[in-house]
């Protein structure tokens, strides 16, 4: 009976909004602001919006550098991302030096409220700027963890590396004529916890791997893009009273198509597909196993119709219509309708996105979520 009822506390959080798919087309950037982003050594962007009646999504990415020498310089950035699924808080402060005016070798610090947590880093930049580059960085995540534990009494709740995890990261940028290619990956090793206590044991592995693949085409009047975004997660634990398995991987896919109508009106069709599958396992003493199985397929589109109405205002008309199932008994429909105004002012861009209710009779608000964009270039 406990195994059964266990399940039942186990929840995939993104199913406490029905609109997460629709939500994810409107979170990422258009091509153009990408490619205003990449081009600044000093910016900020975020995009933030309604997840539910509980949770925000918000992403924000601000990049600094400044050169202290003709050979030494700084480079700072902060990473924060607040979804369902992943959580990011990173400062990193980025010495380098620049060896040639095309290759950069790089330390890098992050640094988080509790010390345990904090990576190392040191890699190699190589590139003229930010729109066309290769970087590769190895990091150690949580380096610090077994010395700020250094305090702590041996015991159960002192967990601690055997094997620290190494991750090593990728990012390669290329820009051309009407064209963009953008891949970025991490993988690390499986790392190893264990506490300092013999008999109350308390040990913990896992690894995990992302891999974020970007394009877009100019041929003629017509745009040809996608989106290609892959997480995989694994961490296994084991106490004296239980063990437990917790495996999962997700996808979500985007091809997209832009038709330019005139001067003044694009008609923009996005294809986005999202596959989630999360495996766990726990098995308590002299009680037996409780599974929990959880796999979804989120089917969405979204035309987005946009009018250059001049160089600062920018209207987007769009309807969006996503289909969602799961194997936990949750299949349904859902339609949006969307108005969105963009803003541009010299060093300012701003983007206000309004998604309404698309599915009448209706006895809902007409306002489902809202989603702004913020870059600016220092």
């Amino acid at each position: 009976m406990i195994p059964i009822l266990l399940t039942l506390f186990i929840s995939v959080p993104e199913d406490s909004n029905g609109h997460y798919l629709m939500d994810k087309q409107l979170a990422h950037f258009f091509p153009s602001w990408e490619a205003r982003f990449d081009s600044t050594q000093f910016g900020l962007r975020t995009v933030q919006g309604c997840l539910d009646l509980l949770n925000w999504f918000v992403d924000v990415d601000i990049k600094y550098e400044v050169h202290l020498s003709s050979i030494l310089g700084l480079r700072y950035r902060l990473k924060y991302l607040g979804d369902y699924a992943r959580h990011i808080n990173n400062n990193y402060f980025e010495p380098f030096f620049e060896l040639k005016p095309n290759l950069r070798l790089f330390f890098s610090i992050t640094t988080h409220y509790y010390k345990g947590e904090d990576e190392l880093g040191t890699g190699i930049f190589l590139g003229k700027d930010y729109l066309n580059y290769l970087e590769i960085f190895f990091r150690v995540p949580n380096f610090d963890r077994n010395f700020s534990l250094k305090n702590m009494p041996d015991g159960q709740d002192k967990i601690i590396y055997h094997q620290h995890p190494l991750k090593l990261c990728l990012n390669l940028n290329r820009y051309w004529s009407g064209g963009h290619l953008y891949i970025s990956g991490e993988a690390t090793n499986r790392y190893y916890l264990s506490s300092t206590d013999e008999i109350e044991v308390n040990k913990e592995n896992g690894l995990h791997r992302h891999l974020l693949f970007r394009m877009w085409q100019g041929i003629g009047r017509f745009t040809v893009g996608a989106i290609f975004n892959y997480k995989q997660f694994e961490k296994n634990k084991k106490t004296v009273e239980y063990r437990s398995s917790d495996k999962w991987y997700e996808i979500i896919t985007e091809p997209s198509l832009s038709f330019k109508i005139n001067p003044g009106w694009k008609a923009n069709l996005y294809l986005t597909y999202n596959y989630k599958k999360n495996d766990m396992t726990f098995h308590y003493n002299d009680i037996g196993d409780s599974l929990f199985n959880y796999t979804r397929n989120v089917y969405a589109y979204y035309l987005d119709i946009v009018y250059y109405h001049s160089e600062k205002f920018i209207w987007h008309f769009g309807t969006q219509r996503q289909f969602y199932y799961n194997n936990q008994g949750r299949n349904f429909k859902e339609r949006r309708l969307n108005l969105g105004l963009e803003y541009r002012y010299k060093k300012i861009w701003f983007f206000l996105m309004e998604a309404m209710e698309g599915d009448f009779p209706t006895e809902k608000y007409l306002h489902n979520h809202t989603y702004v964009q913020l870059l600016l270039k220092f």
